[in-house]
């Protein structure tokens, strides 16, 4: 799941759409599980099968109307597509849905995912809507709504690995802020979450410490945390990034 991102610039979706929504397959890998669990209790009375089938039925919904959320944030961009003249909506060439824009794409993904969540709840898969939501929000530059969707995520997350990625999308947020002390409080939350994770995540938990840390003036402070983490992390995916920022602290 430790996909690369290059986060420097808070205004690429494309990345952070395609990272949350491929890291969210592991909220549904469990689905099926649930729907076997629940038959078994099902099945020893009169009417066992018909509330099996209803379950499958119930699942196959919920799974094609989160697949819309899907293809909204991973529809392809293409400018030079114009509308549907009657109908106003986004142009269509062979079945693939374009968007104009970063923006009208981002935000036909929010209305999806709000609609979702509204049908099916805030549970399962409604948790990954909620997560592309925020995410979506991050993308539009509404940093304090996304905040508030990734404060909301963490309050109810039990998983310790989910934890520390709502964390960074936290403190992504609260940069976009402008708060960066808070951002660098909530990476140093993060990264002692993942100490306690098996140290997933700990590296850029660091890293984003380390970035804030030089954006205040402090290269000193950043430079140790960097080092640091080549030193206990020497095969992180974040080495690239690393070496370069510890090359543009030298030249200062």
């Amino acid at each position: 799941m430790a996909h690369s991102i290059n986060r420097k610039d808070l205004k690429q979706p494309d990345e952070f759409v395609s990272f949350w929504t491929h890291l969210g397959q592991k909220l549904s890998t469990h689905r099926r599980g649930v729907i076997a669990a629940g038959a078994a209790v099902v099945l020893g009375t009169g009417g066992g099968w018909g509330y099996l089938a209803w379950q499958e039925s119930r699942a196959a919904d919920e799974t094609e109307s989160f697949a819309l959320i899907e293809k909204n944030a991973l529809a392809p961009v293409a400018p030079d597509k114009a509308d549907d003249a009657k109908t106003g909506k986004p142009a269509k060439s062979d079945d693939i849905l374009h968007f104009k824009s970063d923006e009208e794409r981002l935000q036909a993904t929010i209305k999806e995912a709000e609609a979702f969540v509204a049908s099916h709840g805030t549970s399962g898969l409604g948790r990954r809507a909620a997560m592309i939501k925020a995410n979506a929000l991050l993308g539009l530059g509404k940093f304090a709504d996304a905040a508030t969707a990734y404060q909301q995520l963490l309050d109810g997350e039990t998983d310790k690995s989910m934890r520390l990625i709502e964390r960074d999308g936290l403190a992504l947020s609260q940069e976009g802020q402008g708060q960066i002390d808070k951002a660098i409080e909530t990476y140093g939350s993060m990264a002692e979450e993942g100490r306690q994770a098996g140290n997933f995540y700990v590296d850029r938990a660091l890293y984003g410490k380390a970035r804030l840390l030089q954006k205040q003036g402090k290269g000193k402070d950043a430079e140790k945390i960097l080092r640091d983490i080549l030193d206990k992390t020497p095969k992180t995916s974040l080495r690239r990034e690393i070496d370069d920022r510890l090359a543009t602290l030298a030249d200062q």
